[in-house]
């Protein structure tokens, strides 16, 4: 069984404030990645942070102030632009911590998965171990025109240290 895993392509993560220019690039590749899936008869999941008003908020480089965004009931934390048209198409996930309990426990059964979206250096490279995790003789890839981060060094990093586990790079 095939599952996609599309990671916090997000309003706030692609126009505010945790954007970047190169969030926005990807939205037709990951639709296009969305349409061959669904084709194939393969799962498509759409995980999403989703945080209570309270949340203590992201630190970006460890050095700014933390940015609050994603928080539930906000546009920011709605899909962004078209990949959002395939809410109804796939299962939505939920998620407070960079990574999900629910898709560890929902991607059990898969034996080949393919993550994308947003942030390579942090919610992909969690999204992948937690994939790894769910079923270790899984196939996982990433495809490097449906994944972006605002910090293209650390994300050429995320995806050697992803291909270091095994995890196919497209």
């Amino acid at each position: 069984m095939k599952a996609l895993v599309v990671v916090d392509y997000q309003n706030d993560y692609v126009k505010g404030p945790l954007g970047s220019k190169y969030a926005k690039l990807i939205e037709g590749n990951i639709c296009a990645r969305i349409e061959e899936f669904l084709k194939d008869r393969g799962t498509l999941f759409l995980v999403i942070d989703y945080l209570p008003p309270n949340h203590p908020g992201f630190i970006p480089d460890g050095k700014k102030k933390p940015v609050k965004c994603c928080i539930a009931g906000t546009a920011g934390a709605d899909v962004y632009g078209k990949v959002g048209d395939y809410l109804s198409s796939g299962y939505m996930i939920r998620k407070d911590a960079l990574g999900s309990e629910e898709l560890l426990k929902r991607l059990k059964s898969y034996d080949d998965i393919e993550i994308c979206g947003l942030e390579t250096n942090t919610g992909i490279i969690a999204s992948a171990v937690f994939a790894r995790t769910a079923n270790p003789s899984a196939t996982v890839s990433i495809r490097q025109n449906c994944i972006a981060s605002g910090d293209s060094e650390l994300g050429e990093e995320a995806l050697n240290v992803m291909a270091s586990m095994g995890i196919r790079i497209l």
